[in-house]
């Protein structure tokens, strides 16, 4: 075998490589995209009932060499099969930390002691119950990943082709 040959073998397997990582790095995007979409799509599905809010407040946190976050800190009882539950999520994520502080105090605002709301409860985990859904829109992109997954394969297909015809 030539050094020519070594090194036209090296480089198609070196352009493999790169096509095969486009293709499992954008694998993994289209799977947490997925996964993201279809936790939100189910939240959507779940149990309605009234949740009323026990105590609602602001969090505060600095983590040095960063600017401080808060979030909303929530407790809201509801009630599910004759059962009374607490929880505190506002969304199946949680409450987000926010640098933008007005951001909170609006929310805050929208969510004071005493009021009601409506929530949706997980029928597999009565524990579990939010406030908001989360976004769909990972759904909507699902197509980006898809175009970089069509590209790595391009990439492939292009290094192993027979060139000589």
């Amino acid at each position: 075998m030539s050094s020519k040959n070594t090194g036209g073998l090296a480089g198609k397997f070196f352009v493999c490589m790169i096509g095969f990582m486009l293709v499992l790095i954008a694998v993994l995007f289209q799977w947490l995209m997925l996964r993201s979409y279809l936790n939100a799509k189910s939240t959507r599905e779940w149990t309605q009932a009234e949740a009323v809010v026990m105590r609602s407040s602001i969090e505060e946190r600095h983590i040095s060499g960063s600017p401080p976050e808060a979030r909303l800190f929530i407790r809201y009882q509801y009630s599910y099969d004759d059962e009374e539950y607490v929880s505190g999520n506002m969304s199946s994520r949680g409450s987000k930390w926010s640098r933008e502080r007005a951001a909170v105090t609006a929310l805050l605002a929208d969510y004071p002691a005493g009021s009601s709301h409506q929530a949706w409860i997980n029928p597999e985990d009565p524990h579990m119950a939010i406030l908001k859904h989360d976004t769909k829109a990972a759904g909507y992109t699902l197509w980006f990943p898809a175009v970089i997954m069509i590209g790595g394969c391009g990439i492939i297909w292009g290094a192993v082709r027979d060139k000589s015809r």
